[in-house]
Order: structure tokens, then C-alpha cells, then sequence
């Protein structure tokens, strides 16, 4: 459980990376075609390059037994129930379900008109509640992954 939990902490901090490119990039193009930053049309694009962003990133490397950096750093592989790698499709549905570590409490907090510091409170808590279902199971695997159909395993090697 400690390793899984410092490889979900290290895959944050290179999704945070990633996110912050993505928004770059996309705010710059926004810009580039004179698109006013405060229309509703802006934040609809930005949001739609991170979740293609953030979900294309998980779904590449799940994929055909590839793993994330942290995965190999922590030594973990994500298989099918029969210990099969992922095809395109199931890492792709994992990737989807993996969203809901954060959008319950995103909802919750733009619902509630939370200040940032609040949502990140928010946010918080919501990983900590999503890791510690885990711990309903005794297999010990996210709540994702079970829906997934996948698992998180020992990497050989």
C-alpha cells in the first residue's frame, strides 16, 4: 500500500507538470486566434485539452504493458484480471474511471463556490476517502481498477 500510495504522489506531481504545459499551450493558441479569456468558450476548450491531455497520457502507457515513470520507479504493473496486459480500449475506460479521484469533489466545490484554498482542502480529502476504499477490499485494489476490470500488481524485475 506504501509504495501505491508514493506512486500515486509522484504520478500528481508529473500530472500537475503536464497540466500546466497543456494549459499553456492551449491559452496560447486561445490567444493567438483572439478568443477573450473570460468568454465561456475559453474554459470549455481548456477544460476539454486537460482531460484529453490527462486521460491520453494514462491510457498511452497503460496500454500494451507499458507503465507510467512512477510505476516503474515503484515497481508496479497494471494487468487485466488474468494477468494480461491492457488493450487501448480497457486503458482508456481505466483512464475515464480514474477521474473520479477529483471530480466529486471538483463538482462539490464549484457547487459550493469554494475558494481555491478550500477546494484544495477539498480535493484532498477526496483522494485521501477514494485511496482508503481500497482498503474495503480485501484484494486492496482502487475502486477504479475494479470497475476497470484491472489491476494494480508487482512489476517483474
Amino acid at each position: 500500500m506504501r509504495r501505491r500510495l508514493a506512486c500515486l504522489f509522484y504520478e500528481g506531481l508529473i500530472l500537475l507538470g503536464l497540466s500546466l504545459v497543456t494549459a499553456a499551450v492551449t491559452l496560447g493558441l486561445l490567444h493567438l486566434l483572439g478568443l477573450p479569456q473570460a468568454s465561456a468558450t475559453h474554459r470549455v476548450i481548456l477544460q476539454v485539452a486537460e482531460f484529453v491531455a490527462l486521460t491520453g497520457y494514462g491510457a498511452g502507457f497503460w496500454s500494451a504493458g507499458r507503465q507510467t515513470l512512477p510505476m516503474k520507479v515503484w515497481k508496479i504493473a497494471l494487468v487485466t484480471p488474468c494477468g494480461a496486459p491492457l488493450g487501448l480500449g480497457r486503458a482508456l475506460w481505466r483512464a475515464v474511471l480514474a477521474w473520479l479521484w477529483v471530480v466529486p469533489a471538483l463538482t462539490l466545490a464549484a457547487a459550493l463556490q469554494l475558494s481555491p484554498e478550500e477546494t484544495g482542502w477539498l480535493l484532498a480529502a477526496g483522494i485521501l476517502l477514494w485511496a482508503g476504499t481500497s482498503l474495503l477490499r480485501k484484494d486492496r485494489q482502487y475502486l477504479h481498477d475494479v470497475l476497470a476490470g484491472t489491476r494494480l500488481v508487482p512489476a517483474n524485475g
